[in-house]
């Protein structure tokens, strides 16, 4: 009998909900467990982490307020889902909103989940060129790693260092959105 091939998946969440908002779908309809398991297939799931910059809410900001309680509420979907939750913070600087950290908590886990033998293969959901100095240091560990990527937003540094490189279109967003809920 031959053991099944492990799989870790890694999900940039900024660049998923971007991406889905871009699409006019919301995350909060949006099946995640389903859209991983596409990827995933029949390997083996060992496990998946989704990376996000937490929304602080400030008081007497409502909008603040209102953006942390549906993010609240996205994380425990995602934890009933079974995914482990990978927080970064949001800067702001003047009306610019940024992500800290989280590029960074991704790099090292894949490289580290490589270096412990955590998985066969790698499964990085993302279009951020940045990561593409963690993705080799993967491949030359000798583990496999594919990238999920946005059609409308490649990144090519990515592409070039993978072994495998999936292509999302909005269409294929919709499989996993009940059109009912489209925005």
């Amino acid at each position: 009998m031959k053991n099944k091939e492990r799989v870790y998946v890694y999900i940039d969440g900024g660049n998923l909900y971007y991406n889905l908002k871009e699409n006019t779908y919301g995350s909060m309809n949006f099946n995640f467990k389903k859209f991983v398991k596409s990827f995933v297939g029949d390997r083996k799931l060992e496990g998946v982490r989704y990376y996000i910059g937490q929304i602080k809410p400030k008081d007497g900001d409502k909008q603040s307020q209102s953006l942390h309680k549906h993010q609240q509420m996205l994380f425990e979907k995602l934890k009933k889902a079974g995914f482990y939750i990978v927080r970064g913070h949001i800067r702001q600087i003047g009306k610019i909103f940024t992500e800290k950290g989280v590029d960074v908590r991704i790099g090292i886990d894949l490289v580290e989940g490589a270096y412990e033998d955590r998985y066969d293969r790698a499964i990085l959901i993302s279009s951020d060129g940045d990561l593409a100095p963690a993705v080799e240091m993967v491949t030359r560990k000798g583990k496999k790693i594919e990238i999920v990527g946005f059609e409308h937003k490649p990144s090519y540094a990515l592409i070039q260092k993978t072994n495998t490189y999936h292509s999302i279109k909005k269409s294929d967003l919709e499989k996993f959105c009940p059109k009912e809920v489209k925005k």
